[in-house]
C-alpha cells in the first residue's frame, strides 16, 4: 500500500517539475507548436495523478514551519470540509479540526518526527465543520534547512473512515450478541479479567452473577423461534437498561444470561442489585400484544471469596443458579467456593 501511494506521490512530482522545466525553458514565450506535445503530455499526467489522488482519497501537504504556512491540496480540503475558494490553511485551523481526545497524540508524535527519532505516521479523527467525524492516517516527513533545523514538513494524508467503520463491524460481530446486541461469552470473559484486575488494585470485590429464564422453553416451543427471539431481545434490553455504567450484562447461551457487577463491599450490596434485576423478569414480557411471565434463576458467585478464577466463578455461579432453581421460581442463590478434595 505505501509503495502504491509513494508511485501516485512520485508521478505527481514528476508531471509539476516536467511543467517547470518547460516554463524555465521558455519563460517569455508562448510554446511553439513544437513543443506543445510535450506540455499537453505533462498537463495529461498531472491531471491523471490529481485523479488518482481524488479515487484514492489521498491528499498531500506542505507546512513551511517558521512562516507557518501551509499548503493543502484540494484532497485535504474535501476531507477536512473546507472550501478551497474561501479557506486559508493555516496549522492552528488543521489542530483545532483534530478531535479533542486526538490533539495531544498528534502534537506528541509530530514532536517526536521534527526532533529526527521516529517517521511521521499517525491515525487521528477530525471534526468536520458539519459536525462529522473522520478517520485519516496521516504519513510525513521533515526536511531541514544547513543547519539541520526543521524547515518544512510535508506528506500525505488519506480518509480510512470505511476501513476503521468495517473494523469496528468485525469487532462487533466477534464480541456482542446479534440478536440481543449485548456482549457475548468472549467479551465477557474479557470483561470479567479487566473487572478483577481492578478490584484487586482497589480492594474491591467483583460478583458475578447468571441469570436462566424460568419459563423461556415452553413460550419458545409453544409460539415459534420468532417470538422467542423477541422475547429474548427485549429481555436484553430491560437487562441493558436496569444496570449501573460500571457493570456489563452479557448474553452467554440460549436464554441465559449473566451480570458481572464491580466495586461490591459487602453481600448485601449484590444481594440489592440481584433482587432489582430479579424484578426485570418478575414484569411480563409484551410480544406483538401477548403479555408472557418469565422468571428467573440466579446464581451469585464472589471473586475474588470464592475463587479468582474465571471459570472457577464460572462453575461456582451456574451451581448456585440450579440450586435456586430447585429451591422455588424466582430464587437467588451464593455459591460457595469448592473445598479441596483430601490428598
Amino acid at each position: 500500500m505505501l509503495f502504491e501511494l509513494l508511485l501516485v506521490i512520485g508521478g505527481f512530482v514528476a508531471g509539476i517539475l516536467t511543467m517547470l522545466l518547460i516554463s524555465k525553458r521558455f519563460p517569455h514565450c508562448e510554446l511553439s507548436t513544437t513543443h506543445q506535445p510535450l506540455a499537453k503530455e505533462a498537463s495529461e499526467e498531472l491531471e491523471r495523478n490529481r485523479l488518482a489522488n481524488s479515487f484514492a482519497r489521498i491528499g498531500t501537504w506542505d507546512w513551511h514551519i517558521k512562516s507557518n504556512r501551509l499548503q493543502w491540496s484540494d484532497e485535504v480540503f474535501s476531507m477536512f470540509g473546507y472550501d478551497a475558494s474561501t479557506t486559508t490553511p493555516t496549522y492552528e485551523l488543521f489542530l483545532n479540526a483534530v478531535h479533542p481526545d486526538d490533539v495531544a497524540k498528534v502534537k506528541e508524535q509530530e514532536r517526536i518526527c521534527m526532533e529526527g527519532n521516529s517517521p511521521h505516521e499517525i491515525e487521528y479523527r477530525i471534526v468536520c465543520p458539519d459536525g462529522t467525524v473522520k478517520w485519516l492516517f496521516e504519513s510525513g516527513d521533515v526536511l531541514c534547512n544547513e543547519a539541520a533545523e526543521p524547515e518544512r514538513f510535508t506528506g500525505i494524508v488519506r480518509d480510512i473512515t470505511a476501513s476503521k467503520e468495517r473494523q469496528e463491524r468485525i469487532r462487533e460481530l466477534a464480541h456482542y450478541d446479534a440478536l440481543t446486541g449485548l456482549p457475548n461469552r468472549e467479551l465477557f470473559r474479557i470483561r470479567m479479567h479487566e473487572a478483577m484486575q481492578r478490584a484487586e488494585h482497589n480492594e474491591h470485590r467483583v460478583a458475578l452473577v447468571f441469570m436462566d429464564l424460568n419459563n423461556f422453553k415452553p413460550i419458545n416451543d409453544q409460539n415459534g423461534h420468532i417470538v422467542g427471539d423477541k422475547v429474548l431481545h427485549a429481555v436484553g434490553q430491560r437487562l441493558k437498561h436496569s444496570i449501573r455504567s460500571m457493570d456489563t450484562i452479557a448474553r452467554v447461551g440460549g436464554d441465559e444470561f449473566v451480570a458481572v457487577l464491580e466495586e461490591i463491599k459487602t453481600e448485601q450490596d449484590v444481594v440489592t442489585i440481584v433482587e432489582h434485576l430479579r424484578d426485570v423478569f418478575l414484569q411480563p414480557i409484551t410480544i406483538d400484544q401477548q403479555p408472557y411471565d418469565l422468571g428467573v434463576s440466579i446464581g451469585i458467585a464472589l471473586s475474588p471469596d470464592h475463587s479468582s478464577d474465571i471459570d472457577e466463578l464460572i462453575h461456582i455461579a451456574d451451581m448456585a443458579m440450579y440450586r435456586a432453581k430447585q429451591s422455588g421460581t424466582n430464587s437467588y442463590s451464593i455459591g460457595q467456593a469448592r473445598q479441596p478434595q483430601p490428598a
